[in-house]
């Protein structure tokens, strides 16, 4: 009964999971590289990807479709720099683009499970686009000063399990996305 619904969950499933796997390969080669909180950063941010696409599948699931599981993606794994001016470009599209694409498919259907998790996935990367927009700016130029502000400035990653929030303070009291109990947020390890 839900065809548009069913149509962007499973998209966007696919597609934070593809995202995930792939930052979890830049989290790989940025340690390699010696890129410790850029490696870092993308453990969080794919940990938070994870969580927007086990929501996706959960959504499926409960409107009756049976989540397959999906094809291995090819990733595409360069060095560090060009992966992080790879993810910010991803990162922009997603806020600028593909969840507002999303959120207009599925809300003449009114689901608002969907619509709900749609918001929160929307919300957890706008949190960002402020530093994501700097990335983006100096990086091209100065990746080695962009990759060692980066080191120095990261402290901890904390994502919210219910929406993917990405944050280096765990809030007091609720999340801001999707105001659910700070407790629901859990410490992101840094890669070995």
């Amino acid at each position: 009964p839900y065809p548009a619904t069913l149509a962007a969950m499973q998209a966007a499933r696919e597609t934070e999971t593809t995202v995930y796997l792939q930052y979890n390969d830049y989290a790989r080669r940025a340690t390699q590289e010696g890129y410790h909180g850029i490696a870092y950063l993308f453990t969080a941010f794919s940990a938070s990807e994870q969580v927007h696409a086990a929501n996706f599948g959960k959504i499926l699931t409960r409107l009756g479709a049976d989540p397959q599981p999906l094809p291995k993606p090819v990733l595409r794994t360069t060095d560090t720099r060009d992966n992080l001016l790879r993810a910010a470009e991803g990162e922009m599209h997603s806020i600028d683009a593909f969840y507002p694409r999303l959120l207009a498919q599925i809300k003449p259907e009114g689901v608002e499970e969907a619509i709900a998790a749609v918001g929160y996935a929307w919300g957890s990367e706008q949190q960002h686009r402020d530093r994501i927009k700097q990335i983006l700016r100096w990086a091209p130029s100065f990746f080695e000063t962009v990759a060692r502000t980066i080191d120095q400035k990261t402290g901890r990653y904390y994502v919210c399990q219910v929406c993917g929030s990405t944050v280096n303070t765990v809030p007091a009291g609720a999340c801001p996305i999707c105001k659910s109990a700070s407790t629901n947020y859990r410490g992101i390890e840094p890669p070995a």
